[in-house]
């Protein structure tokens, strides 16, 4: 029997995470008096992209009989995770309602302390307490009581506490099983009215837009200029420069793997470049070039590339500049100097900021890990740099301001109705 679903959101420190797992499984084990190899939890830590909802995920939300989710404001973003709680708070809320009872099965823990406002509505009036460590948890959460040593045995009390409320809410309120035929996909968030857009009242969790810009050119054009084309298509989003180990195109890699880190993301050619640039700059957004450094080689497309590019980072956006390489493509590694040497030469005060500027990605994997790490700097960015935009209240008077003089005295308005000013 599956006591737990530990549900979190990819990318928040996935081996601490892991680690919880294991010691919640063993004081569950513990507790219920159960063999020291009983599976007795589920977390999903080996879903690939691509991949994102296998049946034995569909299985484990269909039986587990309670649901840990960890808080952060990456949690709330995410779709995926949306749909985990979705999923098993109908289930507890069919229960519930057929039994009149408030089992407690779903149990949102503090991962990382919440800003005031920042816990989503959903979540909030179901939030765990811990009685023996009573605002301490409150104010570090789990993360910090696991990593910070002088709270070791506070994180053990903790663990033990959870445990004994897992087994007896589980034993206490018998869940049914849900059904195994779930798709995932069509299940709405708990987060989100729809997919991709949150509800006008909690709109500080909508996951930050990502504008993936790809810098590279369709096989016919590509053959003029070198000899291999096998990883072009016939359009510019069509390049999969890590075929054949990764033969779809690299922009849909990069928008799983955006998805995945909780991130929205829209996908356009080099000719938008300009436009989005601007929307970028003007909404603090995030904008990524993924760049072919063999489009160098075309003059027009390569004076455009340079046009657009000084444009965008004169705008003043949050800008990430991607070049993949293959270390299969022996003709790339061939001209890699001179092809390197023309990027850094059009990129030229960003080419210096090693955060946001990666070249010479060999490999897919590397791709992987390094897109998630510049959409963080990106962010982080954003938020330190970009423009704040604050509607004025319902309160907020928009009248232009008047001064006080001889036209009347201080509370006086002499506007008539219609708001326009008296002939003089």
């Amino acid at each position: 029997m599956l006591y737990f679903f530990l549900s979190y959101a990819r990318g928040d420190e996935d081996a601490l995470v892991q680690r919880l797992y294991e010691d919640l499984s063993a004081e569950v084990r513990l507790i219920a008096g159960l063999p020291r190899d009983e599976r007795v939890g589920f977390v999903d830590r080996t879903i690939l992209l691509g991949e994102r909802w296998p049946q034995r995920l569909v299985e484990a939300l269909s039986t587990c009989r309670s649901f840990l989710a960890l808080m952060t404001p990456r949690y709330f973003q995410s779709e995926p995770c949306g749909q985990e709680w979705r999923i098993f708070a109908d289930r507890t809320a069919r229960y519930d309602q057929q039994n009149g009872v408030d089992s407690s099965l779903l149990k949102p823990l503090m991962w990382i302390p919440a800003r005031p406002g920042r816990i989503h509505p959903v979540a909030s009036p179901l939030q765990y307490s811990s009685h023996s460590l009573g605002d301490l948890y409150q104010r570090l959460g789990v993360r910090q009581l696991m990593r910070l040593q002088r709270h070791s045995d506070d994180y053990r009390t903790f663990l033990f506490e959870l445990a004994n409320q897992i087994v007896s809410s589980v034993e206490e309120h018998p869940l049914p099983e849900g059904q195994r035929t779930i798709d995932l996909r069509a299940t709405p968030s708990a987060f989100h009215q729809a997919p991709g857009q949150l509800a006008a009242d909690v709109d500080q969790f909508a996951p930050m837009l990502v504008h993936f810009i790809v810098a590279a050119s369709h096989r016919d054009e590509m053959s003029t200029v070198r000899q291999h084309v096998t990883t072009y298509g016939n359009h510019a989003l069509d390049w999969a420069p890590y075929g054949p180990p990764l033969p779809d195109p690299v922009v849909d890699y990069a928008r799983e793997i955006a998805a995945d880190h909780s991130y929205r993301s829209t996908v356009v050619d080099l000719s938008e470049l300009a436009r989005r640039a601007e929307q970028a700059a003007r909404y603090n957004q995030i904008m990524v070039l993924i760049v072919d450094a063999w489009l160098t080689r075309l003059p027009a497309q390569r004076q455009s590339l340079a046009a657009h590019a000084t444009a965008a980072l004169r705008d003043g956006g949050t800008t990430a500049v991607l070049i993949p390489s293959s270390r299969d493509d022996t003709e790339t590694r061939e001209h890699w100097q001179s092809l390197s040497r023309a990027c850094r030469e059009i990129f030229d005060d960003l080419a210096s900021d090693d955060e946001l500027y990666r070249s010479n990605i060999l490999t897919h994997r590397a791709f992987q890990e390094e897109l998630p790490e510049v959409l963080e700097v990106a962010r982080n960015r954003v938020f330190s740099r970009g423009a704040v935009h604050r509607p004025p209240s319902l309160a907020t008077d928009t009248r232009p301001p008047r001064i006080d003089g001889p036209w009347g005295a201080e509370g006086d308005d002499t506007t008539p109705e219609d708001g326009r000013d008296n002939e003089r």
